[in-house]
C-alpha cells in the first residue's frame, strides 16, 4: 500500500522525524486559507503516488493567499502519470540551507533492506546515483544484530557530513529505521531531507509503502489508502484483491496466488507476450471477488485477453467458474478468455466453462494455457484488427 505524502509525513510525525507545518485542502478558496494561516509564503503540492510532481509542475512555490489559490486552480486536475489531482498539500516554506537524501527498501539481491544515503538529494537523485555514485552510500541491515547510532554516525561521515548537522541527520536516520520496522514498510524515503538555515533537519518529502500482507497490523491506515490510486486500483481494494496494472501490456493475468501470478506472467513474457496486470484473487475466493477481478482486468488499458490461472485448494474451482462467467454476462466482457484451472470441484468448473463455450485446460501446463492465449489474440486481431 503506497501512501501520499501527506499521509507518509503523518506516520513520520509519530516517530518523532520533523516535517513542515501543512493542510490538506481539495479547491482553490482552502488552499488560500492555508496559505494565509503560514504567513503566505507557501508550496503547494499535488498529492499523486506519481514521482517528478517538481518537473510535471505539480509543486509550486507561492508568495501570497492569491498566488496559492491560483496554483492550486493550475494544479487540481491535472493527469500525472494516469493519476488526476484531487487534492493539494499546502505547506510551510523552509529556508534550504542544503538538500540531502535518506531511503530504505528492500534489496533483492541481498535479501535483506538496506538504508541508502546521499547528501546530493532532491529530484536528480536517480542521476545522481548513476553518474556519481560514489556519492551514495549505503548501509545492508544485519538480520540479527540491531543497528546502533555509531553505525549512523560512521555512514554519514562517509557520506560527507560533519558537526551539527551530524547529529541532526543521524537522528532522522535512527528515526526512519523505526518507521520502516515498525510500519512493515518496503521502501521508506525522504527526498529531500532538508537541513535549514536553522540547522534543523527537516523531512520536505515522504514516500512510505507499507506491506500489504502487514496491513491488518495498520487498520488506521486503511480508511486513506486510496488517496491517489486509479479506479480500477481502488476497486481492487474494495474487492479483497491485489492487483497492479502493466503500461504496455497486452494479455490479462488472474492468479490464484501471488507466486502463482508472477510465474504465469515470467512465462508470457518468455513467450514473447506482455502480461498487462499483476492480479492474484487471494484465498477463501467467492463468485463475486473472481466476477470483481474479470471485469477489473477486462478493463485494464490494452488488455487483449484475459488468462485465468487457478488451483483449487482453498478455493473452490466451482465457485470462481462462476464467478468467470459472472462477469462475463453482466459486463459483457468480449474478449477471449482462457482458463487453466484444477483442483477443488475441478469437475464442476470444468462443466460450466465447457457449457458456456470457453476452453479449459485441465491437466495441461501454464506454457499450454499461454500459448492458447497469445494465439486466440493473434487471431483476434488478424480477424478484426487491434482490439482496442
Amino acid at each position: 500500500m503506497k501512501l501520499i505524502e501527506k499521509d507518509g509525513k503523518e506516520v513520520f510525525q509519530r516517530f518523532g522525524i520533523p516535517v513542515p507545518l501543512g493542510r490538506l485542502v481539495r479547491d482553490p478558496e482552502a488552499a488560500a486559507a492555508a496559505a494565509a494561516a503560514l504567513g503566505g509564503r507557501a508550496v503547494v503540492k499535488a498529492q499523486v503516488l506519481t514521482g517528478k510532481r517538481g518537473k510535471a509542475g505539480a509543486v509550486r512555490l507561492v508568495d501570497s493567499a492569491e498566488q496559492a489559490s491560483q496554483a492550486a486552480a493550475g494544479i487540481i486536475g491535472l493527469n500525472l502519470g494516469g493519476e488526476q489531482v484531487e487534492t493539494i498539500l499546502v505547506e510551510e516554506r523552509l529556508e534550504i540551507a542544503r538538500e540531502l537524501y535518506a531511503g530504505i527498501t528492500l534489496d533483492p539481491g541481498r535479501g535483506t533492506a538496506v538504508l541508502i544515503f546521499s547528501v546530493r538529494g532532491g529530484m536528480d537523485i536517480e542521476e545522481v546515483a548513476a553518474t556519481a555514485p560514489e556519492a551514495v552510500v549505503t548501509m545492508p541491515f544485519d538480520e540479527v544484530e540491531p543497528v546502533r547510532r555509531h553505525t549512523l554516525y560512521a555512514m554519514a561521515k562517509q557520506a560527507g557530513l560533519h558537526g551539527s548537522e551530524l547529529v541532526v541527520v543521524v537522528d532522522v536516520l535512527f528515526r526512519l529505521m523505526r518507521v520502516f520496522e515498525d510500519m512493515d514498510a518496503t521502501t521508506a524515503e525522504i527526498n529531500p531531507l532538508v537541513i535549514t538555515a536553522a540547522g534543523k533537519a527537516i523531512a520536505a518529502d515522504a514516500k512510505l509503502v507499507i506491506d500489504d500482507s502487514a496491513l491488518f497490523r495498520h487498520k488506521d491506515l486503511i480508511p486513506t489508502k486510496t488517496e491517489g490510486l486509479g479506479e480500477l486500483e481502488k476497486a481492487a481494494q474494495q474487492a479483497g484483491v491485489a492487483y497492479v496494472p502493466l503500461p504496455g501490456g497486452d494479455v490479462g493475468v488472474i492468479a490464484g496466488g501471488a507466486g502463482l501470478a508472477l510465474a504465469t506472467m515470467d512465462t508470457v513474457s518468455s513467450m514473447r507476450g506482455r502480461p498487462a496486470d499483476f492480479l492474484d484473487v487471494g484465498g477463501g475466493v467467492s463468485v463475486d471477488r473472481m466476477a470483481a477481478s474479470m471485469r477489473i482486468v477486462a478493463n485494464t488499458p490494452g488488455v487483449k485477453g484475459i488468462l485465468v490461472n487457478v488451483f483449487g485448494g482453498i478455493n473452490n474451482c466451482e465457485l470462481m467458474a462462476k464467478g468467470v462467467l459472472k462477469a462475463i454476462d453482466e459486463a459483457h466482457i468480449d474478449l477471449p478468455v482462457v482458463v487453466k484451472m484444477r483442483g477443488h470441484s475441478q469437475e464442476e468448473g470444468w462443466a460450466l466453462l465447457e457449457a458456456a463455450g470457453f476452453e479449459v485446460i485441465k491437466t495441461g501446463t501454464t506454457g499450454d494455457a499461454v500459448r492458447l492465449m497469445l494465439r486466440k489474440i493473434g487471431e483476434r486481431t488478424e480477424a478484426h484488427g487491434d482490439l482496442r
